[in-house]
């Protein structure tokens, strides 16, 4: 079986908190958080390192809800997801 396709649906919230300098290495943690029969809400961290000074923040986080899309870019059904817990 192909694994879907997902398209974003909508942002429900984007929570930016500090500023991410050039030069950082940037990390994106996602938790799948909710799922329907066709969608998932997926909450997203985004962390920033100074790799000078290994110092490490929280600068923005997220949710958004992806839909699953076939080969004919219709809605199709997701099986086998299951919110799972944040791993960082």
């Amino acid at each position: 079986m192909r694994a879907a396709r997902f398209v974003t649906a909508c942002s429900e919230r984007i929570d930016f908190k500090a500023a991410v300098h050039h030069g950082s290495l940037v990390e994106l943690v996602a938790a799948v958080i909710a799922t329907g029969r066709t969608s998932m809400t997926v909450s997203v961290d985004l962390f920033a390192e100074d790799l000078l000074s290994g110092r490490r923040q929280l600068c923005a986080t997220g949710r958004f809800v992806l839909v699953a899309l076939d080969e004919q870019g219709k809605p199709t059904a997701v099986a086998g997801l299951e919110p799972g817990k944040r791993s960082s």
